[in-house]
């Protein structure tokens, strides 16, 4: 009924303590699909070990290097035939509930309608590579408040935490094949959840987010103007992410087309047109649109910096 998505890359240090943390999850029926992207450390020898001892519940994927989380994520989504899919990192750690809470509130989404495209997502709790305790709340380290999960919003920032969702069946045909070249699988697949049908967030965590060295996203705290500072820094980067963004929306406008509706097209139009508009013209359609991220301190980037 359920299948967990594992993509892996060079990730020995903490791998079996992941693959334990979602094997001793409670709910029976749950299947792991791991694809390794070409790892050079001892991770293929752990997945080998895993799978033997668990024929009937590992599943391992073989290919070339896909190049990153997102093009992995995208290719196990491929084969993946279950009526509901999640994701997971390997340097995670599942609480026990992890998978229950979710499938729970997957259910009250969906509403008997398993035809309707549902992602639900959760709160994470924040820790360094010895899983001590960063901070209890993810959403709050990084002043993300995901109660305003529109189209217009996810468009200029992400809410979505990959290896805490859940989705149907529904979402996963919805949004196949995925681009090669979306900013990240999670947030096409939020994407997409806002545009044809519903997004549940738990305001709860259920897994341990583990921050260290080779993190590929991770997590930093989001507050004060140390964060806008950090920015102003990196500004290059900043350009580069919003560039991505703007190249999502056009991928959004290529794959759905007319199956958008005029509003949501509309907003797309909008949002795209900011790519090369004067900062005047941009602002005015941040602000029209709503197309704002989710603090003033973010919002003022927006209008400055982006």
């Amino acid at each position: 009924m359920i299948t967990v998505l594992l993509a892996v890359y060079n990730g020995e240090k903490y791998l079996r303590e992941q693959l334990d943390s979602i094997i001793n999850q409670p709910v029976s029926d749950i299947k792991i699909v791991i694809r390794d992207d070409g790892s050079s450390d001892a991770s293929n020898a752990i997945i080998s070990e895993y799978a033997e001892k668990y024929p009937e519940r590992i599943t391992v994927l073989s290919g070339a290097p896909s190049g990153g989380a997102a093009a992995n994520f995208a290719e196990m989504l491929k084969v993946a035939d279950d009526d509901y899919i999640m994701f997971a990192d390997q340097d995670d750690v599942w609480f026990e509930n992890k998978v229950q809470k979710t499938f729970d509130a997957m259910l009250t989404a969906e509403n008997g309608d398993v035809d309707t495209p549902v992602l639900v997502h959760t709160d994470l709790t924040v820790t360094d590579d010895k899983l001590n305790v960063i901070s209890n709340s993810f959403f709050s380290y990084q002043k993300i408040f995901p109660k305003d999960l529109s189209l217009a919003r996810l468009l200029v920032q992400n809410y979505v935490t990959g290896c805490t969702v859940m989705i149907n069946r529904a979402l996963k045909n919805r949004a196949m094949p995925m681009p090669h070249d979306v900013a990240m699988h999670d947030w096409w697949l939020a994407l997409t959840a806002a545009a044809f049908g519903k997004i549940m967030t738990v305001n709860e965590p259920t897994m341990y987010y583990r921050q260290h060295s080779d993190n590929e996203v991770g997590a930093k705290a989001g507050g004060g103007f140390g964060f806008f500072i950090r920015k102003l820094r990196t500004l290059n980067t900043v350009r580069g992410n919003v560039a991505a963004t703007y190249r999502q929306g056009e991928l959004l406008l290529d794959a759905y087309g007319e199956m958008l509706s005029d509003r949501d097209t509309e907003i797309l139009n909008a949002f795209t047109g900011m790519k090369n508009a004067p900062r005047l013209k941009k602002i005015r359609t941040i602000r029209k649109y709503n197309l704002k991220k989710c603090t003033r301190l973010r919002v003022l980037g927006q209008y400055l910096i982006d």
